[in-house]
């Protein structure tokens, strides 16, 4: 059985999007949905036709949140990391011993310096 298009609430989103947010995440909360309903009604027509009788001539794509800046926010911490790990990858340790060493040395957890190594190339 085909599922029935909300229709009033598309048209109510996609208005939402118009005056209120652009932001897919406080859009999906504020209707009781998930993102992926949002991204379906976006490919309604019924979205177009919304944006286009409001005049709407902004970007129609939801907007992004920026990503946390790991660097940043580690600040000394990763960039302490960062040195340690690549002087022992340069003096020839073996690359599975060097997040337990960067570890010792820095005291940041080793799970961690593994995922910035390979995050961010730490290897190259």
């Amino acid at each position: 059985m085909a599922q029935v298009k909300p229709v009033e609430k598309i048209r109510a989103a996609a208005y939402y999007f118009v005056f209120v947010s652009r932001d897919i995440k406080r859009i999906a909360s504020d209707f009781g949905v998930v993102e992926r309903t949002v991204r379906k009604w976006a490919n309604d027509p019924i979205w177009t036709q919304v944006l286009d009788a409001c005049d709407y001539q902004g970007d129609r794509g939801f907007e992004v949140q920026p990503f946390r800046d790991t660097e940043r926010d580690a600040g000394d911490d990763f960039k302490k990391a960062r040195e340690i790990y690549q002087s022992l990858l340069k003096a020839g340790e073996p690359r599975h011993r060097l997040a337990r060493l960067t570890e010792e040395q820095t005291g940041i957890k080793r799970k961690r310096i593994s995922e910035w190594a390979r995050k961010y190339n730490w290897r190259d």
